[in-house]
């Protein structure tokens, strides 16, 4: 039983080290490389941090103007976080796009996250709209 016990947490605690930690954009998964030279050929990196907690890995990119985006262990983004300021949006779904752009002429995207079944965006005016993972309207969150 103190044996099970013991390794139930050395277990626990090995999980607890996992942290963040600086890597270099090279580091990057190549997907994620690409998304970033695609969407954000201009940007300054200002850093690249590995989140691996032994069983997944994540990635967060900072850009110097204060953008965040986040991929999987893959290099697929999962969020991009314009900090309120109006982000590139090529790689959303193109319902997504023109549902904005048709419903709410004068805003832009400043964020979206892709979640395994929905969409969540955010737009200048302070809405968030979320869509299923087709692209399709769904609700407007208050």
């Amino acid at each position: 039983m103190k044996k099970t016990l013991s390794i139930l947490m050395l277990g626990i605690g090995a999980f607890s080290f996992a942290q963040d930690r600086d890597i270099t954009f090279e580091q990057l998964p190549e997907k994620g490389k690409k998304f970033i030279k695609t969407h954000f050929k201009s940007a300054q990196i200002k850093s690249v941090i590995l989140d691996d907690d032994y069983l997944s890995k994540d990635y967060e990119v900072i850009l110097a103007n204060g953008t965040k985006i986040e991929f999987d262990g893959s290099g697929n983004w999962k969020e991009v976080d314009g900090k309120r300021n109006i982000i590139p949006i090529a790689y959303a779904p193109e319902k997504i796009i023109a549902y904005v752009k048709k419903s709410f002429p004068n805003t832009s995207i400043v964020k979206i996250e892709k979640n395994k079944y929905s969409y969540e965006v955010e737009l200048s005016n302070g809405l968030d709209i979320d869509f299923d993972a087709r692209g399709n309207f769904k609700r407007i969150d208050d």
